[in-house]
């Protein structure tokens, strides 16, 4: 089987990463400016990261969310102190797609709006309400296809206050995550 290009191929192989630094299998140090999906902020083999990251794998690598897991309650408040928002919920999730997919959903269960606007040349993820939100035809499915996601140029004001006059769109994000 061969695997499904997403993305076209650039022929590097990194197979080691150092703060800013990964390098090649023919040790070619590049300065990593990517700033795509999974990225680590702290930067690769941070001795923090990765010391927390085997003290944890010793003990267990992963368990549903149905139980108790203390350190995710310390992340919540520790992030609901640093961001001001401690009235607010936390909600753990393993990819943007499934953030942007949530945020969305969270939204119209809390305002009953189903209508979205979304702009040209965005990109929100490949989950399905992600993907309807996308414009990019070569991802989207005709199961994606959906009427109540309007498509505006990025940046021009004019058309996005048109939009918001005539149509009752998912607007505001913020007070769907309060607790």
């Amino acid at each position: 089987m061969k695997l499904f290009d997403v993305y076209p191929i650039n022929p590097i192989n990194i197979v080691k990463g150092r703060g800013s630094l990964v390098f090649d299998d023919k040790g070619t140090e590049y300065l990593d400016l990517y700033g795509g999906h999974a990225v680590i902020s702290i930067g690769h083999t941070h001795p923090h990261y990765v010391k927390r990251l085997e003290d944890q794998l010793h003990q267990i690598g992963f368990y549903s969310n149905s139980i108790e897991i203390p350190l995710q309650t310390e992340l919540a408040e520790k992030l609901g102190h640093v961001s001001g928002k401690e009235d607010y919920q936390l909600f753990l999730c393993n990819s943007g797609a499934e953030a942007n997919e949530n945020a969305l959903k969270l939204a119209s269960f809390y305002n009953g709006k189903k209508k979205i606007i979304a702009f040209t040349k965005a990109f929100h993820g490949r989950t399905s309400l992600a993907v309807a939100a996308t414009d990019n035809p070569k991802i989207v499915a005709p199961v994606n296809e959906t009427e109540n996601v309007v498509f505006l140029p990025w940046n021009d004001e004019a058309a996005l206050e048109q939009a918001l006059k005539t149509t009752r769109y998912l607007r505001s994000l913020s007070k769907a995550f309060r607790a």
